[in-house]
């Protein structure tokens, strides 16, 4: 591999690698302190009032930088072994990039149905459901639920897809492994979502005492605000531009918050009860049966 590629596929994983991007979902702060306050305030209020039909076109950008970073996430889970095996994985990506997809369409649906029987409700029985609040929280449950679904079973299946294996492969062997340790596994399995959680905690405890005194220092040292700022919603293009922003503080907060996922990697890597050995012991037992 070239230098390039090194940096691209680097760059690639400090983004969108592991499960880089739940910090948002789990704790929203860790997305909006990267953002100045006031900007935020300044954009809302004229979305939600003089400017609400470009509100359409805003929930649309949301969703397609929504649906980038999941096919980033995918595509840095999959094409995350030696080069030589990458034209095998073509169709275990599409595959799973439909899957994203009928999943979201699902997701949709429901909330769709959802907003139908508030509505329904309200209008005959006066009956007031939350829809802003449960659709939101709907929403972030989904997606925490989703980056957990492709981890672990990622984590699970790395010493085999790290040998090259296909995924049909991986599965097989992994599942043979875990039913004969059930215990073990249900033990790892739930490591991981502890590591998964501290690893959050701890970003959320350094945006807190490190990152946010670094910038208002730097606000005071030069007079610079070096937080991302929203404008003012007049036109179609200050829509795409916010958009722009909100995308570039998710990336900025994902590798931010990366060296904490690198070192909690090497500690689940290290506690893998799957070892490269009895991958290498499996393999040498199958081609002796």
């Amino acid at each position: 591999m070239t230098k390039l590629s090194l940096f691209l596929r680097g760059t690639l994983k400090s983004m969108f690698s592991d499960y880089n991007g739940i910090q948002i979902f789990l704790y929203p702060s860790t997305l909006f302190y990267w953002i100045s306050s006031s900007s935020i305030l300044l954009a809302l209020s004229t979305l939600l009032s003089v400017r609400v039909h470009f509100l359409p076109i805003t929930f649309w950008g949301v969703l397609f930088i929504y649906l980038a970073f999941m096919i980033m996430k995918i595509y840095t889970m999959i094409f995350n072994v030696a080069p030589d095996h990458h034209r095998h994985l073509l169709d275990e990506f599409w595959d799973s990039i439909i899957n994203v997809h009928v999943r979201l369409f699902v997701v949709l649906l429901i909330v769709m149905v959802f907003f139908v029987l508030s509505e329904f409700l309200s209008y005959f029985y006066g009956i007031k459901l939350p829809v802003k609040h449960a659709v939101m929280l709907f929403f972030r449950l989904f997606t925490i639920l989703l980056i957990i679904a492709y981890y672990i079973p990622h984590m699970w299946l790395k010493p085999y897809r790290e040998r090259g294996y296909s995924k049909r492969r991986s599965e097989m062997l992994c599942y043979s492994w875990l039913i004969k340790h059930p215990l073990i596994a249900i033990k790892y399995s739930g490591l991981l979502f502890l590591i998964l959680i501290a690893a959050v905690r701890l970003y959320v405890l350094m945006i807190n005492y490190v990152y946010v005194p670094l910038l208002l220092g730097i606000l005071d040292l030069t007079g610079i605000n070096v937080r991302l700022e929203l404008i003012r919603i007049d036109q179609l293009w200050s829509v795409l531009y916010n958009l722009f922003i909100l995308a570039a503080a998710f990336i900025l907060s994902n590798v931010c918050f990366y060296p904490l996922i690198v070192l909690a990697q090497l500690l689940a890597d290290k506690l893998h009860p799957i070892s490269f050995a009895k991958v290498n012991s499996e393999e040498i037992n199958q081609n002796q049966a």
